[in-house]
């Protein structure tokens, strides 16, 4: 037997002795490591990978061109940067067609949030809702042997993001955790304050969401040097009143490098 074995046949005869259960031992382990002067090493991580505006605006127009609920599945996911089990759990009840607001039951650590959406958003919710007060927000298509409402699973809504961006001609790896990123790099470059932006994604830790505000700092110092100029500044005006304040902020986007989306 070697010695890690060893080790671990000994520690498990004094968790059986104490009757300790699977929450317990890990509290035990986490203290002992650290009596022990024992951490783990910090994680080199780069900026997260995001969607600029323009593969947004393809993803949710595909999206939409698969079907009106696939849209609003997909609009929905990015909108409110939720974690995809958060958002297969959604039920209407957990909808606030009048406040605004979208309410995640259990997230992270069995932690409830409550999260705004936007007024379109909820227009398209109320539609999609209609009549129903109770029950699973999306409901599958695919039918289960006990006759209870299909819900999605993470499985089936992973598929259906690569599919959609793949249909959306988007080449780089997309998965449902990356339009979280896109969202709270989206909510940090727009002047949200991080520890607003770190309640409204579920972290416990702000050091979680730094990493996006590492990220926006270097994207808002592009449009800063871009933007800030005069004929910057009169073309993006000019843009948004004439366009929408979206169509704008690509306007941005483009001034501030990101042109190389097209290339």
């Amino acid at each position: 037997m070697g010695y890690i074995e060893h080790s671990a046949s000994q520690i498990a005869e004094v968790l059986m002795r104490e009757g300790l259960d699977y929450t317990q031992t890990k509290a035990v382990f986490k203290l002992a490591r650290a009596k022990a002067g024992l951490f783990a090493p910090k994680e080199k991580r780069g900026s997260p990978a995001r969607l600029i505006l323009e593969e947004e605006l393809r993803f949710i127009d595909q999206a939409y061109a698969c079907g009106g609920q696939t849209g609003l599945m997909m609009q929905v996911l990015l909108e409110t940067g939720t974690r995809v089990s958060e958002f297969t759990a959604f039920r209407v009840e957990d909808i606030s067609l009048a406040e605004r607001l979208v309410t995640v039951t259990h997230g992270k650590g069995g932690k409830r949030r409550e999260i705004p959406i936007r007024p379109e958003t909820a227009r398209l919710l109320a539609l999609h809702i209609g009549k129903r007060r109770a029950g699973p927000l999306f409901i599958s298509r695919q039918s289960r042997q006990d006759g209870s409402a299909p819900v999605y699973t993470r499985q089936r809504i992973g598929q259906i993001v690569r599919e959609v961006a793949k249909n959306a001609g988007i080449t780089k790896r997309l998965y449902p955790h990356l339009l979280r990123h896109t969202m709270a790099t989206r909510l940090l470059a727009l002047g949200m304050d991080i520890t607003d932006v770190q309640k409204f994604l579920g972290h416990e830790d702000l050091s979680s969401t730094r990493i996006y505000a590492e990220t926006s700092l270097a994207m808002l110092k592009r449009k800063f040097d871009q933007v800030t100029q005069p004929q910057g500044q009169a073309l993006i005006r000019s843009i948004a009143a004439t366009h929408g304040e979206v169509v704008g902020a690509f306007a941005a986007d483009l001034l501030s490098g990101d042109r190389r989306s097209f290339t």
